[in-house]
């Protein structure tokens, strides 16, 4: 039907693979959106169990950095869970202004 040289075969080659990228990274925003409303909206419908939060939990919120996400993991595991919400304030990176952010996503089973 078309008659392509190897090298325009070569480029709508290419630039179908950049389109489908683009449509996989479109969907999966959308994938992700409604969870990211879930949580962080005002009107949230659940909150995560601190003592069963991983890091991975975590950095989906995309509140925390990764390093941020290891060192509550680590407090929590030397800690043998939290007590309560409150124990985050003495994480270092969660002040005041984050706490008051991130207090509510969360309960202790």
């Amino acid at each position: 039907m078309f008659d392509f040289t190897r090298q325009e075969q070569q480029v709508v080659i290419f630039l179908s693979f950049l389109a489908l990228v683009g449509l996989g990274t479109n969907l999966l925003k959308k994938v992700n959106l409604p969870f990211r409303e879930v949580i962080l909206s005002d009107n949230r419908l659940y909150k995560i169990d601190l003592n069963q939060v991983t890091e991975s939990d975590l950095l989906s919120l995309q509140l925390f950095s990764p390093k941020l996400a290891r060192q509550i993991i680590a407090c929590r595991d030397n800690r043998e869970g939290f007590n309560t919400i409150e124990e985050l304030k003495e994480i270092k990176g969660i002040g005041k202004v984050r706490y008051e952010k991130i207090k509510d996503l969360f309960f202790i089973k």
